[in-house]
This record gives C-alpha cells, sequence and structure tokens, in this order.
C-alpha cells in the first residue's frame, strides 16, 4: 500500500512568487529533493545533505521547494542492498507523478532531483549494485546533487564511469565548508555503548528509539 506524500513537506507559496510586482514571471524550475536510503536512524547529517544541496541549487537559480526522505522497509538488510539502490527510480517516478497530478507545480517547471552522498554516488560505478538503465535514467530525467564525503574524488568518480560522465551537466556536487562526520552507524554505536546521542538527531528520533528500545546490542546494527 503506497503511503500518501505529505505535501506539507513543500513550500508551494513559493510558486510564482520569486519575482518583484509588476514585473514578467521568469522561467523558474522548481526543485524536490528526494533521499533514499535506511536513515537507520535519521541523523543531523541526513538534515544538512538537503540544506546544503538546496543552498546550492538555489545559488544557481532553482527554487527549491521542499525535500523528502524516503526510508527502506521494516525487513531492511545490509544483503538487501541492492533492492534498495533500485528503489530510488521508483521513489523518485513516484514523487514526480503525484506533483504532477496535483497541479501545484507546473508540469514544464518541476524537476525532481535524488540528493545523496559521494558514497552512493560511487556506488552507481560498482558492477551488480545498480541497473545501468536505471542509473542512466535517474541521472538524465531526474538529476543527482552530490554531497562531496571528505576524502572522496567526486570528479573521478563521475569520469571514471561512462554513464556519469555522460550526464555530468545533471549532477551537481556540493562541498561542504563544514565537514559533518556524523552516520548512523556512530550513532548505533553509541547507544549500543550507553553514550549519549543528544545533538547528533532530533530529540524526537532520540526518545522514539528510548521507547523501542532499539540498537542496544550489536544485534540491532
Amino acid at each position: 500500500m503506497d503511503i500518501p506524500l505529505p505535501f506539507s513537506k513543500l513550500s508551494f507559496g513559493l510558486i510564482g512568487h520569486e519575482d518583484s510586482p509588476g514585473t514578467a514571471p521568469k522561467e523558474k524550475v522548481y526543485v524536490v529533493l528526494v533521499a533514499n536510503g535506511s536513515f537507520n536512524p535519521p541523523t543531523y547529517m541526513h538534515l544538512r545533505m538537503f540544506e546544503l544541496a538546496r543552498d546550492a541549487l538555489n545559488a544557481e537559480g532553482y527554487c527549491v521547494i521542499g525535500g523528502y526522505m524516503s526510508p527502506v522497509n521494516d525487513a531492511y538488510k545490509k544483503r538487501a542492498r541492492q533492492s534498495t539502490f533500485q528503489r530510488s527510480l521508483t521513489v523518485l517516478s513516484r514523487v514526480q507523478s503525484i506533483l504532477f497530478e496535483s497541479g501545484q507545480v507546473p508540469r514544464e517547471s518541476l524537476k525532481v532531483m535524488l540528493v545523496c552522498g559521494s558514497d552512493l554516488l560511487h556506488s552507481f560505478s560498482i558492477p551488480g549494485a545498480w541497473i545501468p538503465d536505471q542509473v542512466r535514467t535517474i541521472c538524465r530525467d531526474y538529476g543527482v546533487v552530490c554531497i562531496r564525503r571528505e576524502g572522496q574524488d567526486v570528479e573521478k568518480i563521475i569520469s571514471d564511469d561512462e554513464i556519469l560522465n555522460e550526464f555530468r551537466d545533471n549532477i551537481k556536487v556540493v562541498d561542504e565548508l563544514i565537514p559533518n562526520q556524523i552516520s548512523s552507524t556512530r550513532v548505533r554505536d553509541c547507544i549500543s555503548r550507553g553514550l549519549s546521542i543528544k545533538y547528533l538527531t532530533a530529540d524526537e528520533v532520540i526518545d522514539y528509539i528510548r521507547e523501542q528500545h532499539l540498537y542496544l546490542n550489536s544485534d540491532d546494527k
């Protein structure tokens, strides 16, 4: 069963209001960002990805009106990583279709983009991780905003892969001015060690983890 797309995550009020009164409206592209992954648990790093992507795209003249985090289902296991990656295209397509049907954003002005870290971008070129045609469709029809992780040569990742290189103009690479080393793995490790995770993720997430007694032993990782 499909879960309804919460339009409350989007700022439709921005549409058509970027220009000064009395001026002819400019051709504006409205962007909705989508991140797909386990978010196990979600952290402030994941939220910062959206902020970095929005700043970079808005600086280029786009208008980012919101974003969605699309977690994998409860049966997530690392061995299911391939199906998780392949699901990204389905999510992008669904978000785009629902927004088209809503009529809230002109079709010709809407762009749905995948936001990710450079580790996921690198996985595009790993044999067996993705279906090449899906990578091509994501890069060509949607676009990618890649947040560069420290120590990763994103330009080389793109240049060394035939598909990524072909659609490099539709891949935006964003640098972190303030490197963020928070990760879900490290948060889970802190919990299993009995350490505080305050200021690593939202208080609501911390409360939920406590209520559900999550990540208390190595089997939860």
